[in-house]
């Protein structure tokens, strides 16, 4: 081991020492794993788990532009932090740690102990001459077979007819103004809000606010970050997700789930004035109206098709 990631390592240990924080991991943002501190999984898991990660950051530094601060998912039973190391401030951050935390933790107190471990390990980073990139792995057949045996992969089936089942969800107009009154609602009484959306399940918006035009049209991409933190919180603790945020250096950005598989995501202005507590007790009020909305949305089965059939009629 170097004497760098030596280095790196003993900080990681001192993040792992803040009460509240069970494992901490550093990783390159394409889910190499570099170094970790605490009791965790199995390094198969390992790389998975940054792998998602992985996926989760990329997307997240899509959606905000180099503005990211951290990322909170939020479940019933766990926590998990992913924050970046800003070596360049204007490039893309090239390290992030993911950090897992107990239910129920004082993140403020988190971060202001973590503070100083982390200006060390951007300072090691980026003094250092040392390529992380991680080289091709390669697999033998030992290893793929058992890799294959792992996911219970099925024997072939020559004869598949790949049909394939579809639905619909309906919903009324007295259902739709509703939910388009909430959303209105929400966005004039609770203060600093710059976007509020509601999100079908697959990412198409089905109600959308904005009012600051530097906001890019992002439904399905918070979807996209919000599916991805809930699989990967569950592969962790086996707890569901209730609410993802993302905190940037101009604002705050919610996603919760609602019915159905859909999500409601809304962004609110940083400032003095605004207290992260208050949004969160403000929020799930809203959030509770609009589940019971879609409540009364009907989904309702469509006759299969099969999906050989029209791709030979296609001549693919």
């Amino acid at each position: 081991m170097s004497e760098v990631l030596e280095i790196i390592k003993q900080q990681l240990k001192v993040i792992k020492s803040i009460s509240g924080v069970e494992n901490v991991i550093l990783t390159q943002r394409d889910g190499q794993p570099i170094e970790s501190a605490g009791i965790w999984l199995s390094k198969n898991e390992i790389f998975g788990v940054c792998s998602s990660t992985s996926a989760i950051f990329n997307v997240a530094e899509e959606i905000h532009k180099n503005r990211l601060n951290h990322i909170l998912i939020d479940g019933e039973r766990s926590k998990i932090v992913v924050t970046p190391l800003h070596l360049d401030h204007n490039a893309h951050s090239e390290f992030y740690l993911i950090i897992t935390t107990k239910n129920v933790v004082n993140l403020g107190s988190i971060f202001i102990k973590m503070k100083k471990a982390l200006k060390s390990i951007e300072t090691l980073l980026s003094n250092s001459e040392k390529d992380y990139k991680p080289p091709l792995r390669s697999f033998s057949e030992e290893e793929i077979k058992e890799i294959l045996d792992s996911f219970k992969v099925k024997d072939s089936i020559e004869n598949n007819d790949n049909f394939i089942d579809t639905f619909m969800l309906q919903m009324s107009q007295q259902t739709s103004e509703s939910i388009k009154s909430c959303i209105l609602d929400f966005s004039k009484n609770v203060p600093g809000v710059k976007s509020a959306s509601v999100t079908l399940n697959g990412g198409y918006s089905i109600c959308k606010f904005v009012f600051d035009p530097l906001i890019d049209a992002e439904g399905a991409m918070s979807f996209s970050l919000f599916d991805t933190s809930r699989r990967i919180i569950w592969m962790l603790k086996k707890t569901n997700v209730k609410n993802v945020l993302c905190d940037t250096k101009q604002y705050i950005h919610f996603i919760y789930s609602l019915e159905k598989g859909s999500i409601f995501s809304c962004y609110i202005e940083r400032g003095e004035d605004k207290r992260l507590g208050l949004f969160r007790l403000l929020i799930p009020q809203y959030v509770q109206n609009l589940k019971t909305y879609l409540k009364e949305t009907d989904k309702k089965s469509v006759k299969t098709f099969n999906i050989t059939q029209i791709l030979n009629e296609l001549n693919i």
